[in-house]
């Protein structure tokens, strides 16, 4: 069960906050548009949170992983977002390229 602590702990200038509730908080990340969804879950002697995931709000989402706690969730997210990030960037860069050998192809067929 999240704490209300916990709940008002969450990253705001980081997340929207699109559910907070004691057993189940949904956030986006404003970096990503990802949306994350977390849920509590008590087994008596301890507790372990799931993360579920998407890439898009309104589709299903799919299981990302598990956290000790909200705070490793959070961290979860933040460290997966900058892997998609860095990620996005390279992607942007090779179709960069592309495109530049293309025209470079294109006007050396023209001056031959």
């Amino acid at each position: 069960m999240f704490t209300r602590k916990e709940i008002q702990s969450i990253d705001r200038a980081y997340f929207t906050v699109k559910f907070a509730g004691c057993y189940g908080i949904t956030l986006q990340s404003k970096n990503t548009r990802h949306c994350w969804h977390i849920t509590s879950e008590d087994y008596g002697r301890f507790q372990t949170c799931t993360i579920y995931h998407t890439h898009h709000e309104g589709t299903p989402m799919h299981q990302h992983g598990h956290g000790k706690n909200l705070y490793s969730c959070m961290a979860q997210i933040k460290s997966h977002d900058e892997y998609q990030l860095k990620k996005d960037a390279r992607k942007k860069r090779i179709a960069r390229d592309r495109r530049y050998m293309a025209r470079i192809e294109s006007e050396e067929l023209i001056t031959v």
